[in-house]
Parts: C-alpha cells; structure tokens; sequence
C-alpha cells in the first residue's frame, strides 16, 4: 500500500488567505487604522502645538477698559484681538476633527485585528480538521 503524508498532501495556500473575504476586510481595516492613526497623533501634536502658541492673550478682557473711541479707532485697536481670536478658533476645530481621526484610527486597527485574528482562526481550524478528516480516513496498518 502507498502511504500518504497528511501533511504533503493538505496545506494552507496563499489562495485560501486572499480568497477569505474575513481577513482581506480585517487587514484593510487594520492598515486603514495604523493610517489614520499616524495622521491623526501628528496634526493633533501639531495643532496643540498652535493652540498653546496662540493661546488667549489676555486683551480680550483689558480692551473693555478703555473708554468708548470712535467706530475706526476700535476696529484697529481690536484687529489683532479679533484674528487671535480667529486663530484660535480655527485651530481648535481642526484639533477636534483631528482627535475624531486620530479615535477612528484606533478603533479602525483594533476592528482589523480582532478580524484578522478570527480569520486566522477560522483557516487554521479548518486546516487542521481537513488533516484530521485525512488522518482518519488512512487504513491502518494491521501487524501480521
């Protein structure tokens, strides 16, 4: 009788990795995770960099303590006032959109891991059931 080798003769292939619509979904999600997890640490970094250099000033309470100067003579007293003030603003949206990307991303690369990690499972179950199927079905050899 010809032996078979349950090992020679069942492995995982590269096909059945790619083919499983689990894991190509988990690792889409995980790199789409380390992504926007990288891009959103760095403009959160840079923006909170921004925000404490253009921090309040102070003069948003000190300009209440002049007196009353005509419509123009206001408007340039509170320029710069008014464009820190602007500034800030903008910078502290982009910060909170940039925390909302940087959240994603980990929840995108937690989601892709645990995916990954069931698809694996599942293919590594799978392969070692068929070697058990094939290990069964063998004749035996009977000692004579």
């Amino acid at each position: 009788m010809s032996k078979i080798n349950p090992r020679a003769s069942i492995k995982v292939k590269p096909r059945d990795l790619y083919s499983s619509n689990l894991l190509v979904c988990g690792l889409v999600c995980l790199v789409l995770g380390i992504g926007n997890w990288i891009v959103g640490a760095v403009e959160t970094a840079k923006y909170q960099a921004l925000l404490f250099k253009t921090a309040r000033t102070g003069l948003e309470e000190s300009y209440r303590g002049f007196q009353e100067l005509d419509h123009q003579k206001n408007e340039e007293v509170l320029r710069r006032i008014n464009d820190d003030r602007e500034k800030y603003n903008a910078a502290r949206v982009k910060l909170n959109f940039f925390y909302i990307v940087l959240t994603g991303g980990k929840v995108f690369f937690l989601v892709g891991a645990l995916l990954s990690l069931a698809a694996l499972v599942r293919l590594i179950r799978r392969d070692t059931q068929l070697k058990i199927k094939a290990l069964v079905g063998l004749p035996e050899k009977r000692a004579n």
